[in-house]
């Protein structure tokens, strides 16, 4: 009868795990703390994830060694059953360190629950730092969880001033579920959003992050820190490709600093828990952000939104999905940016279920007063917003083309130099649908209700037309 109630309870455990799509515990786990469990990845994503994968097979870095080593956790005694964080980074370090210092590249980790984290500073609770030339390579059922912790900041995984580094495969957690909110001495502030899976810092050139579950991270489940305020940009060419971010506190991916980044077929979601809440953040802070690629992502149920860009210049955002969930609600908005940011938004495929605070806006353009430094054209082309339209105010040189609007619209205030040109906006009012104040520029082949509609720009003189508060 004992076993028989040992079976149905396991086969319980087993079905709720699967109804959560990912669950990452084995009966010999450490039960002294919450277990962690992400949301559903949706099925509806064009290549849908079906839980943690195994990590790549061909390493792209002719400078990684093909010599590999999969640690031998006995020898080094590493825990892996998610108990005593402390021996189990040391030792875990010192098995990576022998590693590399011995020529292996491709150094693998075996299955099990790796509890990790440590005392750095008053600050900081400490992981595992990466080194150069190095692929670090996760068996599909291997978890890395950060201990339970009361720090504002911890790197789960270091990557810092290094170059040729690749991460994949399996998962890493955070400590959301389990953190202490301890105050600040400083201030009393409890906000602790400094908290990251991997963190992509300072010289740190050519890495690789593929084939991973980064969930419940108490800040990022990638945080990318460039080279400092005013500097040359010295951090370049990351990839982050295949990986499904879930639950993470405040972003997905931020970027502060960095040059040729591709963020391509990610899935982001239910990012929540403090702003600024989105899928991706593009945030210099002074830092250099430039030549950024996201592509072939699916976004749904990210709080904040989907995607910013407060000062990112030659980014390109194209072929992605953004969808707000029912059981979400947007603050900002699917893709937002910044008047002194530069990209090209193209071929997206946008759609709002309710209303965010700034309204029905799958795309909108924050402002101020200050000047425009960035005098580059933004185009936003040929993409395909449902329910929401567009909201741009206090900017100039912005082109707008061959975007289809179903129930939704297009306005725009206080700008110059707007090419606006065969778009189509389906909606039951006419004065909804296209909204100007104070717009110079040029206007051909728009369409309301795939009829054609005269919008009479003017470069040097402003227009006025329907404007509804």
């Amino acid at each position: 009868m004992a076993a028989y109630l040992t079976f149905q309870r396991l086969s319980l455990i087993s079905l709720f795990c699967i109804m959560l799509q990912s669950c990452f515990y084995d009966t010999d786990d450490n039960p002294s703390f919450n277990s962690i469990f992400l949301s559903q990845t949706d099925p509806n994503n064009p290549y849908p994830f079906n839980g943690p994968q195994d990590p790549i097979e061909r390493i792209p870095y002719t400078e990684i060694s093909d010599n590999r080593y999969c640690i031998e956790l006995e020898r080094w005694d590493i825990p892996n059953n998610r108990t005593d964080a402390v021996k189990t980074t040391e030792n875990l370090q010192t098995a990576i360190d022998w590693a590399v210092s011995q020529g292996y590249g491709e150094i693998c980790l075996p299955e099990g629950h790796y509890l990790i984290g440590k005392q750095g500073n008053d600050n900081y609770y400490e992981g595992i730092r990466l080194k150069s030339n190095m692929a670090f390579l996760l068996d599909q059922k291997a978890t890395i969880e950060m201990v339970p912790n009361d720090k504002w900041n911890y790197c789960a995984i270091s990557i810092k001033n290094e170059a040729f580094v690749v991460i994949s495969g399996g998962t890493i957690l955070g400590d959301r579920d389990n953190h202490n909110y301890e105050p600040r001495s400083t201030d009393g502030s409890t906000v602790h959003d400094e908290g990251h899976l991997i963190c992509i810092e300072g010289d740190t050139e050519s890495v690789i992050v593929q084939n991973m579950v980064l969930g419940k991270a108490n800040g990022d489940g990638i945080l990318i820190v460039g080279s400092g305020v005013g500097q040359e940009q010295r951090l370049r060419d990351i990839e982050i490709t295949r990986n499904n971010f879930s639950d993470n506190r405040r972003q997905g991916v931020s970027i502060v600093g960095g040059l040729g980044i591709l963020i391509e077929n990610n899935e982001f979601h239910h990012t929540n828990g403090t702003a600024p809440e989105f899928g991706i953040d593009i945030e210099g802070a002074g830092r250099v952000n430039d030549s950024i690629l996201i592509r072939g992502n699916y976004f749904h149920n990210n709080r904040g939104g989907d995607v910013v860009n407060t000062d990112g210049t030659n980014v390109i955002v194209e072929n992605n999905i953004l969808l707000q969930g029912n059981d979400s609600e947007y603050i900002d908005g699917p893709l937002v940016y910044w008047k002194n940011a530069a990209w090209t938004v193209r071929y997206n495929d946008i759609s709002m279920r309710t209303e965010s605070t700034n309204n029905w806006n799958g795309i909108i353009m924050y402002s101020n007063d200050n000047p425009k430094t960035v005098q580059d054209i933004t185009f936003i082309h040929r993409n395909r917003l449902n329910n929401c339209g567009m909201y741009m105010y206090k900017d100039s040189n912005l082109s707008i083309t061959n975007n289809i609007i179903t129930n939704g619209h297009l306005a725009f205030w206080q700008m110059n130099n707007l090419i606006l040109k065969h778009n189509n906006v389906e909606h039951s009012n006419e004065c909804w649908a296209y909204r100007f104040k104070d717009v110079t520029g040029t206007a051909e082949g728009n369409l309301y209700n795939s009829t054609n509609f005269t919008v009479p720009l003017q470069q040097n003189t402003a227009w006025s037309g329907c404007w509804i508060e």
